[in-house]
């Protein structure tokens, strides 16, 4: 059967993509896959129209792989092991804490919902299962940052986009609120994110004691909320899908 080198060069493009985490050039992926820019230029642009690949630095027009060739890669949704031993443990949290819970993964410097469960009787709207949002003014990206070195690092100098009159927006004030959620082992989003929502997040680890996600619970803010002893309950259901995930703490 004769191959499409269209497709082919599609399918060489996003691997070469997904494996430069600081993002590729138009001329970058020109040269290093030795196929004219013009070629490249039409398959970048179909590739963003369908959100397969996405812009990551504006100014140097820098290509990042896109949350839906990472969902389709990986068959997020339908059958990843995070989820699958993710889901009982988080109903769990979800019915004990009646607040709708989160798992998040950061991509491209985002977060992304990659499954959530909902109280029966819930009564505020929540974010849909892929869709992104920033790291440093939610519960889910300031626990993954406070434990990802590398990221925190590549994270210094992007803008800090204000949500509401609570959200941080300076890294010097960013870089004491993580240094406190390394110590206390969990984040807080405290109406940061939307006026009326406290969340609070705690990490997930693989076997390789790496982050690799992080769920939350969001709820209305109450003045009268123990955050102490609901982080509590975060961080034992956090954990509980850690050693799942092969995590050790060794």
């Amino acid at each position: 059967m004769k191959k499409s080198r269209a497709a082919t060069r599609t399918i060489d493009i996003l691997e070469l993509i997904a494996n430069e985490p600081n993002g590729l050039s138009l001329s970058e992926i020109s040269v290093a896959l030795d196929i004219p820019v013009t070629s490249v230029s039409d398959i970048i642009k179909a590739l963003l129209d369908k959100e397969m690949i996405e812009i990551i630095d504006e100014r140097s027009k820098l290509y990042g792989i896109g949350v839906k060739a990472y969902f389709i890669g990986n068959a997020f949704i339908s059958n990843t092991s995070l989820i699958d031993k993710a889901k009982e443990p988080i109903e769990m949290l979800g019915k004990r804490m009646n607040k709708t819970v989160f798992l998040g993964k950061e991509v491209n410097e985002k977060i992304t919902y990659i499954y959530k469960f909902e109280p029966k009787d819930s009564i505020i709207a929540t974010c849909s299962i892929g869709s992104r949002t920033n790291l440093h003014c939610t519960s889910l990206g300031k626990t993954i940052l406070a434990n990802d070195d590398a990221l925190m690092e590549r994270f210094q100098g992007r803008e800090l986009i204000q949500k509401t009159a609570y959200t941080i927006t300076n890294h010097e004030d960013l870089k004491v609120e993580i240094d406190k959620v390394r110590v206390q082992g969990y984040a807080i989003d405290n109406r940061e994110q939307s006026d009326h929502l406290l969340c609070i997040g705690a990490p997930i680890f693989d076997s390789h004691n790496e982050v690799i996600a992080a769920v939350s619970i969001s709820g209305l803010y109450r003045e009268d909320i123990d955050i102490e002893a609901e982080a509590s309950i975060v961080k034992e259901t956090a954990l509980a899908i850690s050693k799942k995930m092969g995590y050790t703490g060794l």
